[in-house]
């Protein structure tokens, strides 16, 4: 009896171990079967909204007010549409599209402005909040190329902006359910359906043969690396178009000529400098430039410059710069009222000189005052295409270090961006070169293409170039000498200077030594010109421009002609 017992008790206890075993082992390999609120998942504050923006979620939140969505503005202009321009000086808020420029102020935000038309929303469309500014996805939505759904538990909104990135998608192989993480010891959140299309986390590889995945309706989470199935890549889709401001062209291909202007009237010599150059026609005198913070420019044009010009069967197109010193353009181009102001006093200007464009020739954009530059040039080529004027833009050609010129926006919106292929060494480098090689230009317009459609893309090439100073070590002495293409054929002869082609260049080389230093320059003449223009026109673009008039000679114009009369 007392063995039967002591068996029973063996065996009890090896029960007892094997069930704790068992519950060990369960525990340890058996999956979660929690499902975590989403509430707890997803902490948000009252009145809150996640924001799942291109596939990822963003860390900034939106809010829900009175039933209406919002985002702040910041990330609408950054993430949905480059084009709210929000003014935090005066409350503004300014969207130009190509049907008008819409105004919101802050003040009396219920409603819209479209030009000079009232728009009642019927609720509020910006909403301040401490130094924050929310504007209404409604809104955003209406007048942005975007996806946009709003979901809820938790409330979250799923927008898409980005129609060129390449994402990775997959169907699901069966049903799974989706973890909070990369196993299945983690709590889940939601069940997923088999053969349901899923966006994969590529920046996440996978963990513990788990991979991070996001639905469609924007929530996170992990599954089994097997259950990821079918993946292709696509971008997202919209049927929404690209807003471009359409193009008022010259209808023929462009030749422009800058003509520096020192005085007021130089009529006489226009018509000295335009009398060679038959192939010419736009002139673009450098009549305007900003004087002051408050939005207003000097000026040296006269009718009788424009009626001459005209007689010539040129267009005029007046240039305005940026090179006073003591303007800020962060101020001028920065607030509404002063931009307005400018934007103004420029149409009016045009009109009144019966010009037949605008040349902006803003030298001094820095990464902070590009956005205010951007709503600049949009604003006023909605006025200018109002009165029938046309809006060209100048810049040098792209670098990386520049990007933030925005060339595919300004080719967007401008009738024409011109590249000025030139100063590949300027008068402040430390290291002499020529103004403009062949690969320095082929290489920059290529670059310029891939933001600017070629049928708003005008190339400016020189007529001028740079002699510099040297010692020994090639560094520069002193600020170069500018010459145009006769004087410094002279000033060679005066040295007895020959000169050799360059084909790196595809320029001619001189140099000659005087007085302890070396003297360099890479020329600007026909044969240079020539292999430049192939290059450009090849490229198909709009025309070309040439800094400076006066800078030439008579045969100069017979290279460019067989370009622009083709």
């Amino acid at each position: 009896m007392k063995n039967k017992v002591t068996v029973i008790l063996i065996i009890t206890a090896i029960v007892g171990i094997l069930t704790a075993a068992g519950v060990m082992l369960f525990k340890k390999f058996a999956p979660s079967y929690t499902q975590r609120p989403m509430s707890e998942q997803y902490k948000l504050g009252e009145n809150e909204a996640l924001v799942v923006l291109n596939g990822t979620l963003s860390e900034e939140k939106g809010r829900i007010i009175d039933g209406k969505v919002y985002v702040p503005v910041s990330l609408a202009t950054s993430a949905m549409n480059e084009r709210i321009y929000w003014d935090d000086r005066e409350s503004i808020l300014s969207l130009a599209t190509s049907a008008g420029l819409i105004t919101i102020n802050a003040s009396d935000s219920m409603r819209y402005m479209v030009g000079k038309q009232s728009e009642e929303m019927g609720f509020q469309l910006l909403y301040e909040d401490g130094d924050v500014t929310y504007i209404a996805m409604d809104f955003v939505s209406k007048y942005s190329r975007i996806n946009y759904e709003r979901a809820e538990n938790p409330n979250r909104l799923i927008i898409q902006s980005d129609f060129s990135q390449v994402n990775v998608f997959a169907a699901l192989a069966d049903d799974v359910r989706l973890r909070v993480g990369p196993n299945k010891k983690y709590d889940y959140l939601l069940e997923l359906k088999g053969g349901q299309e899923v966006l994969v986390d590529t920046d996440a590889p996978p963990e513990n043969e788990y991979q991070k995945i996001i639905t469609l309706d924007g929530i996170e989470g992990y599954v089994p690396v097997e259950y990821v199935e079918e993946k292709i890549e696509k971008a997202w889709t919209t049927d929404k178009p690209e807003d471009v401001f359409p193009q008022t062209a010259l209808g023929e291909r462009v030749c422009l000529g800058w003509h520096q202007m020192t005085y007021a009237g130089g009529t006489t010599d226009m018509e000295a400098k335009v009398s060679q150059a038959a192939c010419l026609n736009v002139i673009s005198p450098t009549w305007f430039a900003l004087s002051d913070n408050k939005g207003n420019f000097s000026s040296l044009a006269t009718e009788e410059y424009v009626t001459a010009a005209h007689a010539k069967g040129l267009k005029v197109w007046g240039l305005i710069n940026d090179f006073d010193t003591k303007i800020s353009l962060k101020k001028i181009l920065g607030r509404t009222s002063i931009r307005t102001n400018l934007v103004n006093n420029l149409v009016s200007a045009a009109i009144r000189y019966k010009l037949d464009g605008l040349n902006i020739d803003f030298e001094k954009i820095t990464k902070e005052t590009a956005p205010a530059y951007l709503e600049f040039l949009r604003e006023l080529v909605l006025q200018c295409h109002a009165n029938g004027i046309v809006v060209s833009v100048d810049d040098y050609l792209p670098t990386e270090g520049t990007s933030y010129y925005n060339w595919a926006e300004q080719g967007r919106v401008a009738d024409y961006v011109i590249f000025m292929a030139y100063d590949e060494h300027y008068a402040g480098s430390e290291t002499c070169g020529s103004v403009s090689s062949l690969p320095f230009v082929n290489d920059g317009v290529e670059l310029g293409l891939k933001y600017v459609p070629k049928e708003r893309t005008v190339v400016a090439l020189p007529f001028y170039t740079r002699r510099w100073k040297t010692k020994m070590d090639n560094k520069v002495e002193g600020k170069p000498d500018v010459y145009g293409m006769n004087s410094a054929e002279v000033m060679l002869q005066n040295n007895e200077a020959a000169k050799t082609w360059d084909e790196e260049t595809g320029q001619y080389y001189s140099e000659f030594k005087y007085q302890g230093y070396t003297y360099k320059i890479w020329l600007e003449e026909e044969t240079s010109l020539d292999k430049k223009l192939e290059t450009v026109f090849g490229k198909e673009v709009a025309g070309a421009a040439f800094w400076k008039l006066g800078f030439e000679r008579p045969v100069t114009w017979t290279t460019i002609s067989k370009y622009i009369n083709k």
